[in-house]
């Protein structure tokens, strides 16, 4: 293990010894994945009449699926490491884990194909905070003791370079608005119903 993952990986854990700090670190680590899709499911239902957003999240979710791939298939199968409470000492451990692969962090990978995407779509200044809130969930992995940097960043890198890939490809397909085009007519129909009734 490179000497400088591991002295960043300790700067980091070791902030629980500020107890007030361990209930944002958990909360991003262990919860930042559901509080996400309730957010996505907000943002599809706001962005009702907004075809190029919802596109935008439709190519998020490919860029989840395509970058879990790469990181189980390819990244995992070049280099393996376990988690660092399984080969250091006096790793302060605030989540419980399974002992496998850290390399790269999954729960990184997942809110960074999101964040990226919601970044790339959104105009307005606000468009940063998904991006301050994918690191902070990176760093809480570390934080929490169950990931080292390496596995993090290469999360994010994975993230980042397949979500703008596929935000560059697809952003202006037909293929894409077609597909929310079909989906809103059904929608639509449903919620017309729901009213009348």
């Amino acid at each position: 293990m490179n000497s400088m993952d591991i002295f960043i990986f300790r700067s980091i854990n070791n902030l629980a010894d500020i107890k007030i700090l361990d209930p944002i670190g958990v909360f991003l680590a262990r919860y930042s994945v559901y509080f996400l899709a309730v957010f996505l499911i907000f943002k599809w239902i706001q962005k009702r009449n907004d075809d190029k957003y919802r596109v935008g999240l439709l190519i998020s979710v490919l860029t989840a699926f395509s970058s879990e791939l790469v990181g189980k298939l390819i990244a995992g199968k070049l280099y393996y490491h376990t988690q660092p409470f399984t080969v250091l000492n006096d790793v302060h451990k605030l989540i419980p884990k399974n002992v496998g692969n850290s390399y790269p962090s999954d729960h990184t990978i997942i809110v960074f194909s999101f964040m990226i995407i919601l970044f790339l779509i959104t105009k307005s200044f606000s468009r940063y905070n998904y991006l301050v809130f994918a690191v902070l969930v990176g760093l809480s992995r570390i934080f929490v003791g169950v990931h080292y940097p390496s596995d993090v960043l290469a999360g994010m890198m994975i993230a980042t370079i397949i979500g703008s890939i596929w935000y560059q490809l697809l952003i202006n397909a037909h293929i894409m608005y077609s597909l929310v085009k079909k989906y809103n007519r059904i929608e639509n129909k449903i919620v017309d119903r729901l009213e009348f009734e």
